[in-house]
């Protein structure tokens, strides 16, 4: 279907993006770039097999969202520090994980798709995307949202993770449902991943324009420095050499 084509385009144009910038990136960018590097190397690894291995490819689902929850958790204990304390999402991640093992060895086989770990995970960073909001909105430090890379991924994955709750949370109901109910699902939650990706990649190339311009104001600012104490100097080599003449008369 074109629009499960024009998604994986849209994976792999962010992924080039963040693989060209990656230098300029802060810590916390390297860590949504590893995000989407992570989603590119999994679809990948599940055509793969589900072609050499078995067709039912629900398994992959339950080591997927575990390292993905891990990733955007780490990113967000980066981007709250001073709002929340780190270690309270430390602790979260680490129990979260701790339930993800549970919930395949015990709950959910790793055969049967990963839903209440996919709704729970999604319900959790859908609430660190809202606390990062708050954090702007209190801090009011930045003057144009639309020029901070970290409010488009951050908008990215508050959209995605809210539609991703409710599909882990409704799917077995549509399984029951009927196969176009499942169809339905599927294209919708293909266009929310597109629009993931398509938000990441003008965050990446923000972040880069940014960088650019910030170095070439520190550029302006290193020459003009220098010139003033180039000024500086002259003045004081003035000023000695009028001291000298003065002393000679």
């Amino acid at each position: 279907m074109w629009i499960i084509k024009i998604n994986a385009i849209t994976n792999l144009v962010a992924f080039i993006i963040g693989s060209l910038q990656y230098k300029y990136f802060s810590k916390e960018l390297k860590i949504i770039y590893y995000f989407v590097a992570f989603g590119i190397f999994t679809e990948v690894f599940t055509k793969f097999f589900k072609i050499f291995v078995m067709r039912n490819t629900m398994p992959i689902g339950h080591f997927y969202f575990p390292i993905a929850f891990l990733l955007a958790g780490l990113f967000y204990t980066r981007i709250l520090e001073g709002f929340i304390k780190p270690v309270y999402l430390i602790s979260i991640i680490i129990m979260f994980e701790v339930y993800a093992i549970i919930n395949s060895v015990f709950v959910q086989s790793l055969f049967e798709y990963a839903s209440l770990v996919g709704a729970i995970g999604s319900m959790l960073i859908f609430m660190f995307a809202v606390a990062f909001f708050v954090k702007v909105m209190n801090e009011a430090k930045i003057n144009k949202l639309s020029r901070e890379p970290l409010i488009w991924i951050n908008t990215a994955i508050l959209i995605y993770f809210t539609f991703n709750f409710f599909y882990y949370s409704l799917f077995n109901l549509l399984v029951s449902t009927s196969k176009e109910a499942i169809v339905i699902a599927v294209l919708f939650f293909s266009g929310i991943n597109l629009l993931f990706y398509f938000l990441i990649g003008i965050a990446f190339l923000i972040y880069r324009k940014i960088n650019i311009r910030y170095k070439h104001v520190l550029e302006c600012d290193e020459i003009k420095s220098t010139i003033n104490q180039l000024l500086i100097f002259l003045d004081y080599f003035r000023t000695k050499n009028s001291t000298k003449t003065d002393d000679r008369k």
